[in-house]
């Protein structure tokens, strides 16, 4: 107990310092759809996904394993995960097709069932650095009643579109939570992060949408250039450039969701020096371009 001008003052017992591991969950999207078709080759993407529907149908492939969604099965995938999906009761087709609409007060399960449809509620994040960069797979999850739960009241605000308020948000966070407090040990990446790294990478992220060098970074961290990146590219398995771009189409990815704006705006305000750089680099990230995301966003 430390006493200043005649008040006792409360301090902390404990001399042993606490450095947090920082959580930065940002949602892209949380929404509860109809999907007629769901044929797609390779959802390769850099965030995370959330997976539950009530109607059986549908499968995920991821390698050699196939995943039945239906009421029982909860999937949770990493980022940059390759996997291909199908609707069962649908003819299986060279070309990828993504049909669907968003689920209606007006709507019933059994109905949607009736005409070979399914139901299918997807909630996209990032965690931010180092948890966004894991080990690919897909991730069934074991059901509790907490997860019942709020899986339904999740899918109750996406109908009633309240789904972006606060008490709304704060499930999704807690969704995401205990999915993620299911996943194996061995999926993190172990290791610490040196401090230069993660000091540089503060500095992308408030500044990707300007030209960034390494000798720009390197010099933030008072390192020589070359030494820079070669610690960035063991602490992060990335070159700068290809971390930069990464930020950059999330950036983008974040806009189409949540924004109105064109293609063109979009590849203004997230740095990229003309429309067709950025639908080539979209395009190389996510294997979709920009005006399909845009009308899918799956």
């Amino acid at each position: 107990m430390v006493k200043t001008l005649g008040e006792d003052i409360k301090k902390d017992p404990s001399d042993v310092h606490q450095e947090f591991t920082e959580v930065s969950i940002r949602i892209f999207c949380c929404r509860y759809w109809i999907l007629d078709e769901w044929e797609c080759n390779d959802l390769r993407i850099p965030f995370w996904r959330i997976y539950h529907n009530s109607i059986s149908g549908s499968e995920i492939f991821f390698k050699d394993e196939t995943f039945h969604l239906d009421q029982d099965t909860l999937l949770l995938i990493p980022p940059n995960t390759s996997f291909s999906s199908r609707l069962k009761f649908k003819k299986r087709n060279e070309a990828e097709s993504i049909q669907g609409k968003k689920f209606l007060i007006s709507d019933d399960l059994e109905t949607i069932r009736l005409r070979g449809a399914v139901d299918h509620f997807f909630l996209h994040f990032t965690l931010g650095f180092p948890l966004d960069y894991v080990h690919a797979g897909v991730y069934k999850l074991a059901f509790n009643d907490s997860l019942t739960q709020l899986l339904m009241q999740l899918k109750a605000a996406c109908v009633r579109d309240t789904i972006t308020g606060l008490q709304d948000c704060l499930r999704i966070k807690q969704l995401i939570a205990e999915c993620l407090l299911q996943l194996p040990n061995e999926i993190w990446k172990t290791g610490n992060t040196d401090p230069r790294v993660i000091k540089s990478i503060k500095y992308i992220e408030s500044n990707f949408a300007d030209r960034i060098s390494n000798q720009q970074l390197a010099e933030t961290v008072n390192m020589a250039t070359n030494s820079f990146a070669r610690l960035f590219k063991t602490n992060t398995g990335l070159a700068t450039h290809h971390y930069i771009m990464n930020m950059k189409v999330q950036a983008a990815i974040h806009l189409l969701h949540h924004t109105h704006k064109t293609i063109d705006e979009i590849s203004f305000e997230c740095g990229f020096s003309d429309r067709h750089h950025f639908s080539k680099m979209f395009k190389k990230v996510t294997r979709t371009s920009p005006s399909c995301y845009k009308k899918k966003l799956y």
